[in-house]
């Protein structure tokens, strides 16, 4: 046993070697495994785990929480008598779980990036160009609330159930996919977290279990959110782990959607981005646009500033600056940031003929 595990941390040690090199070499992710590999992975186990109605992978974190707890236990009651055993132990565990999860999917946070797949530039935009893009979101945005509510007063509450919804969301992929194939969705499997009620508590609309493949979305969120959350969740089952690319994924997705309230809260989402540019940039054009917001929208923006505010605690900050750290580790620079990324990537498909007419939705 002592063998095995001195083995398995030497291979520890080579994993991250290999990591460190093959980040610098996104061409070889890009062919031999986010276009190669990979694809074969995530359909085999969303295929595997989709057969089941709960989540697999939050059972399987359940007991890994149970497993590390025995552990502790275990370690304190013997006093530690052992160390180089316990060392061992901990570190070929740890060389298992890196190596399946770079295997199963983190391998994807080293591809190369969606504007150089798609050879798109991604412009340096002056405040003219961000106003540009945030008036015409307001403009669809107001187009699909109305249609959805027929009143400028109204918030958009869905009649449909969060189950039809997140059912509703395995298909959202099928217009995008026809223009760009790279982003084509099957062996669908989109769940809610049994996590949910922590997911809340610590700030996070939804993520997804990279060794199972499972597409988790807290249940706790606005029904009108959970269109958007779970097509950026899609995204990242698609292979796409930047989560700045995976908000622009899941917008191009819903906003491609035939259903008006994937469309409302893909409009909701970049405008609501593209908004808080201009606040950082320019406050006087924030206000004055701001000004415009229909009452129904706002009532929106209220609804989810109110929910997420009635979770608020003290280990929030904590836990999302330990997920920055995941982030920045894993080639995400801008950490938690790199979600409103996706503003360049916008403007970037603005200025490209080829996939201009993708920003918004046109009738078929």
């Amino acid at each position: 046993m002592l063998k095995r595990n001195k083995i398995l941390t030497i291979f520890l040690a080579i994993q991250v070697l290999f990591v460190f090199w093959i980040e610098k070499h996104p061409n070889l992710i890009e062919s031999f495994y986010s276009n190669g590999l990979y694809p074969k992975i995530t359909s085999f186990l969303r295929m595997v785990f989709g057969v089941f109605p709960f989540s697999i992978g939050d059972v399987l974190y359940v007991i890994f929480v149970l497993w590390i707890l025995r552990s502790l236990y275990r370690f304190f009651k013997n006093k530690a008598k052992n160390w180089q055993f316990i060392f061992f132990n901990l570190t070929a565990k740890i060389s298992i779980f890196y190596f399946v999860f770079h295997l199963f999917w983190g391998f994807n946070y080293y591809r190369n990036t969606l504007n150089e797949q798609l050879e798109v530039i991604i412009p340096k935009y002056n405040i003219e160009e961000l106003n540009l893009m945030t008036e015409k979101l307001l403009i669809k945005l107001q187009e699909v609330h109305f249609l959805i509510t027929k009143s400028d007063s109204l918030a958009v509450h869905p009649e449909f159930s969060k189950s039809e919804l997140l059912k509703k969301s395995e298909t959202a992929y099928v217009n995008l996919q026809k223009n760009i194939p790279q982003l084509t969705y099957t062996s669908q499997t989109v769940k809610k977290s049994l996590f949910s009620l922590p997911l809340t508590y610590m700030g996070f609309s939804g993520y997804l279990n990279p060794f199972t493949n499972e597409a988790q979305v807290n249940y706790k969120i606005p029904k009108f959110s959970i269109p958007i959350v779970a097509t950026h969740e899609i995204a990242h089952q698609i292979g796409y782990a930047n989560e700045s690319e995976a908000n622009f994924i899941g917008y191009l997705a819903a906003v491609q959607s035939e259903d008006v309230l994937f469309q409302y809260a893909a409009y909701l989402m970049a405008f609501r981005y593209c908004l808080s540019e201009l606040y950082v940039s320019e406050k006087a054009v924030y206000f004055e646009i701001y000004g415009r917001i229909p009452k129904g929208i706002l009532k929106n923006f209220k609804e989810s500033q109110k929910f997420w505010k009635n979770y608020k605690n003290p280990l929030e900050p904590m836990l999302k600056k330990m997920y920055d750290l995941f982030l920045k580790t894993n080639n995400q620079h801008h950490g938690i940031n790199s979600y409103s990324k996706m503003v360049g990537l916008m403007m970037a498909f603005d200025k490209n003929s080829k996939y201009k007419n993708l920003l918004t939705h046109k009738p078929n």
